[in-house]
């Protein structure tokens, strides 16, 4: 029989919305970031505070408007511009494996590498035109005079003594070189040694003499030898002496200059490296001279590598920058984050050049701003993780070579470089409460975690910020204008995402995308507006577009291949309602739950848990489910029933708590032998005492049960029993008020397991006397009676 007095009221079942004409305030531009106080506060703690350890983790779900709350706070960031700096690098002149890091101010870095440009280029004029000075010539020729004395005289003394030994000096051509050698002379002739062995042969000379003259010759050839030696060791003395010579002449000037260089550039490591720098450039004025850089420049055709030691490589440039610098990096990799040092093709060239090579990451681009990331991409990569940990520690950057098998043996290793950053990570709450409770550096680096509702209150005063924002998107996007009903049913939308009739979703990101589809079906349409109608159509077919399981389902379930009576009775089998969730669509859908009782001592077998379909939240439900037994049943008699419950043809995992109630009703109707009526289904969770607690996806559970009743034929008496604290769930769609608006389709709410045992079977549930016995003819009694006779049996057998 039918039993109504738990159903609810269609007025309690339908919601919709009221749609007003635009007020001042819904035509007003909508607020970038709706119904996140919390989180906007907290971001605005971890930017502000300057403190070590004051990075900010946004956590919440896509769409929530995370990213935008994040623009809109940075917009307003600012910071010291003395935290604007410049970074370079430059030659470190003791050892060129290690290039030195150098800070400016905002814009300074690209001046001071001017100015050094401009300090090269005026010292190799400086070096050409003192080549050509008069006084420079003068000094220089002295000295070279001098020498060209002496070398004469050692020479023409060398001479003179091997003429008296019977010798000469001559010079031997050989193709394009010369030789100089000394060769004995024969009646004033020279003459060679083969001429002389045959005179030996012959007679006309002595083996003696003959051994006479070959040893002077040695002698005399080891004396040249020696002589010559000495003539270039004083040549390089000579040029030793020019060059100190040129050192002396040209170190004031060039050290003017530098000093003009430091007097622009008040830094205390800038002025020590410009100090270095004048040192090397005098120590190597040679490069500076004008044959070497044509030749230099002729051979390479670039960048004249003796020169480019004395270069800059800005590696960060605030040129122009009057706010913080705000870096997001999609690829956190190492080298994108840290930076990279090119390697070079030219062995040559690398240790000298080698902080031309050197090119900066995100973190170094971001350094006196903010670095944003997003959990999941930084999580993928551990050596960057555990980079950024050691750098928001330390405040150093030390940019790395990437390893290569064509890297060069020894690499290079810059100058560790100082930052100051904020580290946005933009997450959701796995990510945090992962790296919370597994990373304690984590816990004392980010600080202040950000976390965006995906919901917030529904008011007057939310719903027009929600209209104004609709407005916005509209205008944004160039989307035609939205009706009063339009503002109202994409309102309805994000009430019905919320899962809850007193919040609205702040979800944003599906609400623009509901707009935007709304609007393109409205144009095949030929709407000119964005009305109630244009916006359910997009819904309709946004679920179209996912509803193929759902069609699958439903189509095996009126076939017959699924097993599912919506009509009749039956003992100890009812209707429970399950949610598949997608995560970008949900749907509900009826499935059986049978129950089967036994006397015996096993309790209650989960028989998806006893075939590994059962998640953790089920198989405690199932363990409710024989505590509530035995407390309200079994307190004077062991409880003594082996039951089994089971959904049946159900082939995969299924976890949750919301059919607890099926299912201990299908248990009560089992053992008491009263019938459950299959035209209803049931959904709910149960604690130990018998309440009914409310459940998710109730709005879809209750749409999935009607789908499949309205395709088979509604009888007018089918329906769904709910939570009563669930009431507030209920956001349905069209097709379903109409039916209760009609009477063809019913919902019931319900506080305890006895109402809702009352609603599915018609009897009444019976309540305990003062001696705590129930009415023999209520269901609890008839449950309590045969409890107690499968204990009675239990103990026969057992005696």
């Amino acid at each position: 029989m039918t039993y109504r007095p738990y159903e609810l009221s269609v007025e309690e079942i339908l919601f919709s919305l009221p749609h007003p004409p635009p007020s001042e305030t819904d035509e007003e531009d909508g607020a970038t970031v709706i119904g996140q106080a919390r989180a906007l506060s907290a971001l605005s703690l971890g930017l502000g505070i300057r403190a070590k350890g004051y990075n900010v983790f946004i956590m919440g779900a896509p769409g929530t408007g995370r990213r935008t709350a994040l623009l809109k706070a940075l917009s307003e960031y600012t910071v010291s511009p003395v935290q604007l700096q410049d970074k370079a690098y430059v030659t470190n002149f003791s050892n060129p494996l290690e290039p030195k890091a150098l800070s400016f101010t905002a814009g300074r870095a690209v001046d001071f590498k001017k100015d050094l440009h401009d300090l090269v280029e005026g010292i190799k004029s400086l070096t050409a035109i003192h080549a050509e000075s008069d006084a420079f010539k003068s000094r220089k020729s002295e000295l070279v005079s001098a020498l060209e004395r002496q070398e004469n005289k050692s020479l023409s003394e060398f001479e003179s003594e091997v003429a008296v030994a019977g010798f000469q000096i001559v010079q031997i051509s050989a193709g394009e070189e010369n030789s100089t050698d000394i060769v004995p002379l024969r009646d004033g002739k020279p003459s060679s040694f083969d001429e002389l062995q045959a005179l030996v042969a012959t007679g006309s000379l002595s083996t003696d003499e003959w051994n006479a003259l070959r040893e002077s010759y040695y002698g005399f050839m080891d004396r040249m030898k020696n002589l010559f030696d000495g003539l270039k060791r004083s040549r390089a003395g000579m040029d030793a002496r020019i060059n100190e010579l040129r050192r002396e002449m040209l170190r004031p000037l060039i050290e003017k200059d530098i000093a003009s260089v430091r007097g622009k550039f008040q830094d205390d490591k800038v002025g020590t490296w410009l100090g270095e720098l004048l040192d090397d450039i005098i120590d190597h004025l040679y490069f500076f001279q004008k044959d070497r850089i044509e030749r230099e420049s002729a051979s390479r055709r670039r960048r004249i590598p003796s020169l480019s030691r004395y270069g800059v490589n800005v590696v960060v440039d605030r040129s122009g920058i009057v706010k913080p610098p705000v870096v997001f990096e999609n690829r956190p990799t190492l080298a994108n984050l840290v930076g990279i040092i090119d390697q070079t093709a030219e062995p040559g060239e690398e240790y000298r050049a080698g902080y031309l090579r050197i090119r900066a990451g995100t973190i170094l681009k971001a350094s006196g701003g903010v670095l944003v990331l997003k959990a999941e991409d930084i999580l993928e990569e551990e050596d960057s993780w555990q980079y950024l940990k050691r750098v928001l520690q330390t405040g150093k950057l030390e940019i790395q070579p990437t390893p290569s098998p064509f890297a060069p043996a020894a690499a290079i290793k810059p100058e560790a470089v100082d930052v100051s950053l904020k580290v946005v990570i933009i997450g959701g709450e796995m990510s945090y409460d992962l790296l919370y409770q597994t990373d304690p550096d984590f816990q004392k680096l980010f600080k202040v975690c950000a976390e965006f509702d995906s919901s917030m209150s529904r008011t007057q005063a939310s719903e027009r910020s929600f209209a104004a924002f609709f407005r916005r998107i509209v205008k944004e996007e160039g989307l035609r204008p939205l009706s009063p009903d339009g503002v109202a049913a994409a309102l309805e939308r994000s009430v019905r995402d919320a899962e809850n009739r007193t919040l609205l979703s702040t979800r944003f990101s599906l609400i623009a995308d509901l707009l935007r589809e709304a609007d393109w079906w409205a144009s095949v349409d030929g709407k000119t507006t964005l009305d109630a109608a244009a916006i359910r159509k997009a819904m309709e077919m946004r679920e179209r577009m996912h509803k193929l399981p759902e069609d699958k389902i439903e189509a095996m379930i009126l076939s017959g291949e699924i097993i599912l009576a919506l009509e009749g009775e039956a003992v100890g089998k009812a209707n429970a309602l399950a949610v598949h969730d997608r995560g970008y669509y949900a749907f509900g859908c009826p499935i059986v739950v049978s129950a089967r009782v036994a006397p015996g001592d096993g309790g209650i077998v989960n028989i998806e848990g006893e075939s590994g379909l059962s998640g953790e939240i089920f198989d405690k439900a199932v363990l409710i489910l024989s505590g509530y037994l035995r407390s309200r049943y079994a307190r004077g008699f062991p409880l003594s029933v082996t039951a089994s419950v089971c959904f049946e043809q159900s082939y995969t995992a299924i976890d949750g708590d919301s059919a607890t109630a099926v299912q201990l009703c299908a248990l009560l109707s089992s053992i008491s032998g009263i019938p459950i009526r299959q035209d209803l289904a049931l959904t709910g969770s149960v604690n130990q005492f018998g309440d009914i607690q409310p459940v998710g996806g109730v709005s879809e559970k209750i749409e999935g049960f009607h789908s499949i009743c309205s395709k088979r034929g509604l009888s007018g008496t089918q329906g769904v029993v709910v939570p009563r604290r669930n009431i507030q769930n209920l956001i349905l769609s069209d097709e379903v008020e109409d039916d209760v608006r009609a009477g063809r389709f019913h919902i019931y709410a319900v506080d305890t397991i006895d109402q809702a045992i009352e609603v599915l079977t018609g009897a009444k549930a019976g309540a305990e006397d003062k001696a705590g016995r129930y009415p023999e003819s209520s269901l609890n009694g008839l449950v309590s009676k045969e409890l107690e006779r499968m204990a009675k049996v239990i103990r026969r057998f057992e005696t």
